[in-house]
């Protein structure tokens, strides 16, 4: 399974990565703001894709919009670190499936990927 890690920390991208070879999940890509996200995610089709809602050039939300247009069916999860619950509802509504807070752990990681993993 691959998946995506958007954000514009490069700290927190790696520490995410970590995580997710740690938790069993080998195959990871990652991008730092939504042009490069979009690339990435044209080239590397992930299976899941973890998206800051704060980016430098465009919202999470925009990008979730934009991924999901690309491919109706992609598995996005919204992350922050800022508990902003119209940011996050939005994010739901236009069709991310889950919110995971930063900073992130094994356990919360996990949960999230077994229950949208095929």
């Amino acid at each position: 399974m691959k998946i995506l890690v958007v954000d514009d920390s490069e700290a927190f991208r790696k520490v995410m990565i970590e995580l997710l070879v740690r938790v069993g999940f080998h195959e990871t890509v990652e991008a730092e703001d939504y042009v490069h996200a979009i690339a990435v995610f044209k080239r590397e089709r992930p299976d899941i894709s973890f998206v800051d809602m704060i980016l430098p050039d465009k919202s999470g939300v925009e990008l979730t919009k934009a991924l999901l247009e690309i491919d109706p069916h992609a598995k996005i999860i919204a992350m922050s670190s800022i508990v902003n619950k119209p940011m996050i509802r939005q994010s739901l509504d236009i069709g991310a499936k889950d919110f995971l807070l930063k900073p992130t752990n094994e356990i919360a990681l996990s949960s999230v990927l077994t229950m949208w993993s095929d």
